[in-house]
Parts: structure tokens; C-alpha cells; sequence
């Protein structure tokens, strides 16, 4: 069951701010968000432009400094919408603050072309009445390209009507909620030039940001207008004039293009752009499909999985931010998220454009090393807890800095890369160098410790993922992931991968192999750290709802001295290594930590719904998956507006194949097992492993596997090993 479309009908409200997110169109490089298109008509929206990894640097202002906390903010530059278009009458202007009152008819946005089409009613400050239509869509093949159509139909109007396209405005990216640490607002610093263009119908200008040096250029094409319109053009846009008569429909097509950072306008054409777009997608969803027989979760996955495209950095320059390029919050920067949550949708279907984003990582190699020689580490580099440019941009510490598992995290995923794609260029020529350069810091950063009778090596003074829990020893999660870390670094300089000599090769697997995990022996849990278990439970019982996100409400050091958890920690570490322990022990973890967890994080809801299908819990799993699938698009966590949670839409879909499918790679083996729940009759997706595609479909009798192309695969379906082949394999229920 494919949904083709998303509609008014199938998000949250209609407050604009919301819309703007929900219906944001992207590329990759430059993301619109979808306001009106009035400039008289934005209070209380964010109408701006976002191009991924264009940002502006501001110095970080400490109360009291220390030696090693991050200099500078990076934050994303909001940029003029190219959306806007004025129209004014002999009376009223759309210029003017609410004198051309705007409400939406209908909003379609196609998953099969990436166009925007809308309609709204227009009520004048002198009481005339016009329908405006636009249609917009950003071209998908890197050129760049956003092509805007507007036609505005008189229903009693009749007489001159005026026209301007603004180029530069100032961009407000302000919340409404200044005091939430997960949106900021900084001053930019921006320079503008327009430069010489002899065409009347074209304005170019070159954007700098002073703290940066970044350079963007950007160009307006007017490509149609109504005949017997007067069109001249000056350093604040174009303006035209001329006459509607009743009942009278009139057209003006525009296309912006936005460059490259630091590189010249892209040479481009704007021939069948909805063809070139249409196969550009056509071949995204032939490997991407998902199909479930659920049609409100079918819509929320195509959603989800459509805005990942559009979001994900395609240079190998740039990765995907917190909120993509659909809002400023977060600042843009770049988290651990991409790695655990959406890479593995890309690794799985995308691969090319998993390689980029980690190369990414792999061309921030030199800022993560200097990051580890800033806390004292002399070999080895510590990626950066949040950043554009590589380097640390969190001035909190605590829930920043101290979150250093993302070095394991990017070890993880490289290796998942490694195990689905055999693509052994890369590892050789960027992979490796990631995975031992990560893996070094933790033989320094670490130390052995006489513990249960024997040495073990043991990490102190860390914050796992669930931020409610700060600068622990031994964090279970954070232990796990560097002891793969430094595993896949030993196997890597045996296998030739990378230079490294026996010795250290033996401390890594030495380290690796004696890593301490803690465990909770009084409740027979696997432990979250050394601390936690003793601490005191959290006042759930008194805490009201409004008093969540705790985060909003409560002085950090409240928090932390209490067993409370932001999201999926401990629980975590066992969705990513399912074969750690025994399904009784996973169901007292889920039981001990599900209790405690707030679910503040929108990282956390999918983790839950994978373990409830591992343990099936077909019920709660089920549940769980619902609030992540549809969670933007019910504005479940009730800030959307600044931007779409890009973690949970990659989450969404590791509920499905993770969860639902029970898909995982284990001694180089594809597993899936059929946890369907009981509200899901079918449910088939697509993936690639080893050069092959394969299809995935289940029911509720049978699990079935298919090689739709490549060579016959050895797999392990509902716990037996069988041989897929270009046929289909049961699971011989």
C-alpha cells in the first residue's frame, strides 16, 4: 500500500509555524521551510532558508572558564525564504502586517516528484478576495535549483495590481520559547554583494558570513510573467505593475538557485524538472520501499523516509543535522544521531550516500585528534559531542563533551558499513583510520582496576546517552560501545587494514576483552553505571505533566542525583548487540529501566518498541512504533515547529526492521525473525547486503525472504539458516 501524497488531512494542526516544518522541501545542500508567502504575514513563524553546514561562529561567553571547554558557537545561517512574492492593490498591500488576511484551502506534498503544491484565500484590508495557488519543488540532482510558480485569481477585484519579490530580508529564527537550550538565536554577521547581470530578469549576489568566511551565491531567475506587466529590478528585488481583471487568473514563475559553499553557481537547466525529479525518486523508493498494510503508519513512513532524503549531506562535506535543514534548532549541528538512527537506513539502502556521510567524519579526523590532546589525551582523537566545522561547539559539558561513546558510536557504524556493503576501499582508505584514532583514545582515556577478583578496564567520569545521568563511572552503554570499538581496531591492524604494530594490537584486544560492564547482582539488572541503581528513584508520582521535558523544569543537579532516565541508555547497548544476553535477562532490563524512563528524548521511543518486539511484547511494540512513526506528524513532543526530529525518522524505521523484522547482522550472517504484531497484516521492505537486493515480507503465518537481484545469500530466517535465493524462502510455519 503506497501513499503518494501527504495532506492537510494528515498532520497535527494548521498553526503555520508547524506547517512550515512539516512541509519543508530540502536536497541536502539547501532546505525551505514552507511559509506564506506574504512578507506582511510572518509574526510568529520562522520563514527562513537553510543551507546545510553554513553557519556563523560567535565566541562562547563563560561565567567562569576552565582549560579545554569549547571556544565558539556554530550556528546555522537563516537565510531570506525565496518563497516570498507581495501583491499590492490600489488600497491594500500584502507588504503591510496582516492587511491581506491568508488562510490555507489545501497542501499537497507528492512523494513521487518532491513537488508543493497549495492553495490559499486571500481577503484584502479593503475587503477584496483573491485565490493564490503556488506550486514549488527543489530539483534533486545537485544543481540546486527551487522552481516557484504563483497565480493569483481576482474573485472581485478588477484594476492595477503591483507586484515585489524581496531578495534579502532580515531572517528572525527566534522561538517562542527563548529559554530552551534546544533553539538559539546568534547574530550572523552577513555581507552582501549583488554583482553585474545584464539580463532584466535575473538578479545574482554572493552572501558572506564575516565570522566564517563562507561564501554562498545565489540567483533569481523570473522565467514567467503576465503579459502587459511592467518588470524592472534593483538591489532589493523585482518589482512590476499592471492591470487583473475580474475573475482574471495571472502567472509569475521564478527559480533560485543557491551555490555550492565557497564554489561558483552550478551550470544547469530547468527542462522537465518534474521528469528529472520523478526518476530521481523513482529509483530512491524502488530501493527504499517500505509497504505495511496500516495506512496511517504507511504514510508516516514514506513522510519520514522522504524527508531523510532530503535532508542528508550529499558532498561528503556535510552530514545531516538534528533538525535537518527543515528548522534552526539544534543550531544545525551535527550530533551522534546520524550514526546510530539514520545512517543504518542509508547503509542498508543508500549506500553511496552513507559512504559521504562518513566521510564526513573521516574529513574531521584532524579536529577530533586536537579535541583529544585538549582533555589531556596524547594519542587518539574524541570526535566532537555537537559541531559543524569538527570542532567542540557544546558549552555544556556535562551532557556535551563528556558524552564521549560518540567515538564508539562512529567505530559502530563504520564497521556496520563494512559488514553490509564489503566495501573494502573505503575501510582501507578512511574507515580504518577512524576506528583505530577512536580506539587509541580509549586505552589512554581509560584505566585498569582490581574489580570481581580480577583486572578490568574500567571508564570514569562519563555521560551515556540518557542525559539525565551525567559524569558517571562505567556507564554500561558507553563500556559496551568502546569495547567493540577497540575489538574491530585490534581485528583491523591484523587484517592489514591499517598500519599498526603487535603491541598495540594487543592492548586493544587486551583492553577490549577485559572491559568492565556493570551489573546489578541485588535486582538481577544489567546495570546503568557504577551509581545509578543507588541513587534515589524520581518523585513520578508528584511530578505533573506539564513539568515535562524535566530538562525545562528542573536544575540539572536535581536531576541527576535521582534514577530517572531522559531515554534508552543501558537498553540501547542491548538493542545493538541482541546476542549479549538471554531474553529473561532482557525482560528484567526492560521492566527495571522502563519505568523510569521519561521518553523526553525523541531517541528513545524507538528502542523501545525494537526490545518490546524482541521480548514480544507484540502490544506494546506496536504502541511504541505508533508514537515514533507518526510523531512529527502529530507533533507528539509539541515543538515540530522548530524543526523535525531527524533521529526519530531514521528511528522509525529501524522499528520496522529491527523491531517488527527483527533484522540484525551477527559473524557475518543476516538475521530476521518475524515479530510482526497483531494490527500489522503484511508489512515487506526493501534492502541491499554484500551487492545484493533483497526484499523482506511478512505476514502473520510466514516470513519470507527474497534475492530480487545478486547471487543466493546464506541467512539466518526465524532462527534457521537458510539459503535465499532469486525464489522465496519460508520460515516453514
Amino acid at each position: 500500500m503506497q501513499v503518494e501524497k501527504l495532506t492537510l488531512k494528515d498532520v497535527a494542526t494548521t498553526t503555520r509555524q508547524y506547517l512550515e516544518t512539516i512541509f519543508a522541501l530540502g536536497d541536502g545542500h539547501v532546505g525551505v521551510r514552507d511559509s506564506l508567502p506574504f512578507t506582511g504575514n510572518q509574526q510568529g513563524t520562522l520563514p527562513v532558508m537553510l543551507v546545510n553546514g553554513f553557519y556563523a561562529s560567535n565566541p562562547i561567553t563563560y561565567g567562569e572558564s576552565a582549560y579545554g571547554y569549547a571556544k565558539n558557537h556554530q550556528t546555522i545561517v537563516s537565510l531570506t525564504s525565496p518563497r516570498y512574492l507581495d501583491f499590492a492593490t490600489a488600497q491594500a498591500d500584502s507588504a503591510v502586517p496582516d492587511d491581506w488576511h491568508v488562510t490555507v484551502d489545501d497542501t499537497v506534498l507528492d512523494f513521487s516528484s518532491g513537488k508543493l503544491t497549495e492553495k490559499f484565500q486571500i481577503t484584502t484590508g479593503d475587503q477584496h478576495h483573491f485565490e493564490l495557488a503556488v506550486e514549488s519543488m527543489i530539483l534533486l540532482d545537485d544543481s540546486h535549483q527551487l522552481m516557484l510558480n504563483y497565480q493569483l485569481t481576482s474573485l472581485d477585484y478588477a484594476g492595477e495590481l503591483r507586484f515585489k519579490r524581496p531578495i534579502v530580508r532580515e531572517a528572525n529564527a527566534a522561538s517562542e520559547a527563548d529559554d530552551d537550550p534546544r533553539v538559539a538565536q546568534r547574530q550572523a554577521g552577513l555581507k552582501i554583494e549583488f554583482k553585474t547581470i545584464a539580463d532584466e530578469h535575473e538578479l545574482q549576489w554572493q552572501t558572506t558570513v564575516a565570522s566564517t568566511q563562507q561564501q554562498l551565491t545565489q540567483s533569481d531567475r523570473l522565467t514567467a510573467v503576465p503579459e502587459n506587466f511592467s518588470v524592472h529590478k534593483d538591489q532589493t528585488g523585482f518589482h512590476g505593475a499592471g492591470e487583473i481583471k475580474l475573475h482574471e487568473t495571472l502567472q509569475w514563475s521564478f527559480v533560485r538557485q543557491v551555490s555550492e559553499i565557497n564554489q561558483p553557481l552550478a551550470t544547469s537547466s530547468v527542462e522537465d524538472a518534474k521528469a528529472l525529479n520523478q526518476r530521481i525518486l523513482t529509483d530512491f523508493w524502488q530501493q527504499s520501499q517500505v509497504q505495511i498494510s496500516d495506512r496511517k503508519l504507511q504514510t508516516g513512513i514514506q513522510y519520514n523516509l522522504f524527508q531523510l532524503f532530503q535532508s542528508a549531506g550529499r558532498d561528503g562535506l556535510t552530514n545531516i543535522a538534528a533538525k535537518g535543514i527543515t528548522g534552526p534548532g539544534y543550531e544545525g549541528h551535527y550530533f551522534w544521531d546520524t550514526e546510530m538512527y539514520m545512517l543504518p537506513f542509508f547503509i542498508y539502502t543508500q549506500p553511496q550516500m552513507a559512504k559521504q556521510l562518513l566521510h564526513y567524519r573521516y574529513s574531521i579526523l584532524p579536529q577530533a585528534r586536537q579535541r583529544a590532546r585538549d582533555l589531556g589525551v596524547t594519542k587518539g582523537a574524541l570526535y566532537a559531542w555537537r559541531t559543524i566545522n569538527g570542532e567542540e561547539a557544546s558549552a555544556y559539558l556535562p551532557a556535551g563533551t563528556a558524552q564521549y561513546h560518540i567515538n564508539a558510536d562512529i567505530a559502530h557504524t563504520i564497521k556496520l558499513y563494512f559488514e553490509v556493503t564489503d566495501d573494502q576501499d573505503f575501510l582501507r582508505e578512511q574507515g580504518a583510520a577512524v576506528v583505530l584514532e577512536t580506539a587509541r583514545f580509549w586505552l589512554q582515556f581509560g584505566g585498569w582496576e582490581q574489580r570481581d577478583g580480577k583486572q578490568q578496564f574500567c571508564l570514569y567520569k562519563v555521560t551515556g546517552p540518557d542525559e539525565y545521568t551525567a559524569l558517571v563511572d562505567n556507564n554500561y552503554y558507553t563500556n559496551r560501545m568502546a569495547k567493540e570499538n577497540m575489538a574491530f581496531a585490534a581485528w583491523l591492524i591484523k587484517q592489514g587494514y591499517i598500519d599498526g604494530d603487535t603491541d598495540e594490537q594487543a592492548q586493544l584486544a587486551r583492553a577490549s576483552e577485559a572491559m568492565y560492564l556493570p551489573y546489578d547482582a541485588t535486582n538481577q539488572v544489567t546495570a546503568q553505571d557504577d551509581n545509578s541503581p543507588k541513587m534515589p528513584l524520581w518523585p513520578f508520582a508528584t511530578t505533573a505533566a506539564t513539568q515535562y521535558p524535566l530538562l525545562l523544569h528542573y536544575h540539572p543537579l536535581m536531576i541527576y542525583r535521582h534514577r530517572v532516565n531522559k531515554q534508552a541508555d543501558t537498553l540501547l547497548a542491548e538493542m545493538l548487540f541482541p546476542e549479549d544476553q538471554s531474553q529473561e535477562q532482557l525482560a528484567r532490563d526492560y521492566d527495571y529501566y522502563e519505568p523510569i524512563t521519561t521518553h523526553d528524548s525523541s531517541l528513545s521511543r524507538s528502542i523501545f518498541s525494537i526490545l518490546a518486539s524482541r521480548l514480544d511484547r507484540r502490544d506494546k511494540a506496536y504502541s511504541y512504533y505508533m508514537d515514533t512513526s507518526l510523531m512529527d506528524l502529530v507533533d507528539l513532543q509539541g515543538n515540530a515547529k522548530d524543526g523535525l526530529h531527524e533521529a526519530n525518522l531514521g528511528g522509525s524505521w529501524l522499528g520496522l526492521t529491527y523491531g517488527f523484522a527483527g533484522m540484525y547482522v551477527a559473524a557475518g550472517k543476516l538475521h530476521i525473525t518475524n515479530h510482526l504484531p497483531k494490527e500489522i497484516n503484511q508489512l515487506s521492505y526493501r534492502l541491499r547486503f554484500r551487492g545484493r537486493v533483497l526484499e523482506v515480507q511478512l505476514t502473520q503465518d510466514s516470513t519470507q525472504v527474497q534475492v530480487v537481484s545478486g547471487t543466493p545469500l546464506m541467512m539466518v530466517i526465524d532462527g534457521r539458516e537458510v539459503e535465499a535465493t532469486s525464489g522465496t524462502i519460508a520460515n516453514g510455519q
